[in-house]
């Protein structure tokens, strides 16, 4: 559990953090079962040096609905297939979610690991989700969900608790977003975190809006003063700079070089309405042969500067500043370019130049890429890769990226 004493800005020694998002629960059968055996990937998480893990805790499954009804079992949607994580293909059936995420807890507890708790809010054939519409709501799933956790007495395995991933895009809690922003209009298959081309700017009450929703950490960090509460952010509104964080006990902001700088976002990254999947993913790892590997000083020290302007807006709040998803590309799989580099060389490249800037800025919780994870095999057999990333990190060393 997260020391909530004042301790200033950089709390040392960072976290090396994996995101596992629901991927940990939704693939456990069939041809997608990379997380079957829980103890194995837990074994391996420790063994490459993760000491905290960010997971979907479900909590719009874990707690009752909005009349009050608990349910054992729940028809888990699948994702599309241009979206890496989690099922693809057909409806996931999960039992009992609450005692499932217990188990997961404990496992990493005892290997020496936290647990962020976020939610993705994952569609189901109850729609769930869309009974989500105010703060007080989406505190209620919470709260219902970290009680569970309490009675099971595994709280103090709890790094902090995210209210919502990537708060408040449409593709997480539609039905709040549509109350901030009115319907959503995709003309092509939504990518989370992808900028909009022509810049989404939030009016004041838009704004006020989303701050309302920070706001419902409030009732939670009464019940809890020793859990830090936040939502986590992605790279897709100027307006972000505007908002007032200090209902949050730390930042946690998801950076990208593809989402982050605009003028490599449009070098490299494609539509999927014109190019299909895979299509438009083979796209982006062409693409890094004649825009990334020739100019690569240039593109670390872009990146490097729309970090530095997440630094400053953590050190303003003297809160902790965390990254779980970063910091190349947001969607890559096992895809090899022309001059036969792998989408994964280019993940690590970027990733050694991120994290030590991430530790000279003053990071509290580093990821080495969102794509730390079992069902990533290439990138995740290369254990030695992940030892030494994590051992950077936990290590504390402030060194300046070469």
């Amino acid at each position: 559990m997260t020391d909530r004493t004042p301790t200033g800005f950089a709390i040392a020694p960072p976290k090396a953090v994996t995101m596992w998002e629901f991927s940990w629960l939704l693939r456990r059968t069939g041809e997608q079962r990379e997380y079957a055996d829980v103890d194995r990937v837990l074994d391996e998480l420790a063994d490459r040096g993760y000491d905290c893990v960010r997971i979907d805790a479900f909590p719009h499954l874990v707690a009752t609905d909005r009349e009050g009804a608990q349910a054992e079992s729940f028809a888990v949607h699948p994702q599309p297939d241009h979206f890496m994580w989690g099922p693809h293909g057909r409806k996931i059936e999960v039992r009992d979610p609450g005692a499932s995420l217990v188990e997961f807890v404990k496992g990493c507890r005892a290997r020496g690991v936290t647990v962020a708790l976020s939610s993705w809010f994952n569609d189901d054939d109850e729609h769930r989700r869309l009974g989500i519409r105010t703060p007080d709501d989406l505190a209620r799933v919470w709260r219902e969900t970290l009680e569970v956790l309490e009675r099971a007495e595994v709280l103090d395995a709890v790094e902090y608790v995210d209210l919502c991933n990537e708060f408040p895009l449409d593709d997480w809690l539609p039905a709040v977003h549509e109350s901030i922003f009115g319907r959503p209009e995709h003309q092509e298959p939504s990518i989370p975190g992808q900028p909009t081309a022509e810049g989404w700017v939030w009016s004041r009450g838009q704004r006020a809006e989303i701050e309302r929703f920070f706001a419902a950490t409030e009732s939670l960090r009464e019940r809890w003063p020793g859990i830090a509460f936040t939502y986590s952010l992605a790279p897709v509104s100027e307006s972000l700079f505007d908002l007032d964080y200090s209902a949050l006990d730390l930042v946690e902001t998801h950076v990208w070089l593809s989402s982050n700088v605009a003028d490599y976002a449009a070098l490299t990254n494609f539509s999927l309405e014109e190019h299909g999947f895979p299509g438009a993913w083979q796209k982006q790892v062409d693409s890094l042969d004649t825009v990334y590997w020739p100019d690569r000083a240039r593109w670390h020290a872009a990146l490097g500067e729309q970090m530095e302007r997440w630094a400053g807006v953590a050190r303003s709040l003297d809160v902790p500043l965390w990254t779980t998803e970063g910091w190349s590309h947001i969607l890559l799989d096992d895809f090899r370019s022309p001059e036969g580099r792998t989408a994964w060389e280019y993940v690590k490249d970027v990733a050694e130049f991120a994290v030590p800037t991430a530790l000279r800025l003053g990071w509290t919780g580093i990821c080495t890429s969102n794509f730390a994870e079992p069902h990533f095999p290439a990138l995740w057999a290369d254990a030695a890769w992940h030892r030494r990333m994590t051992a950077l990190i936990r290590d504390g060393a402030r060194q300046e990226a070469s």
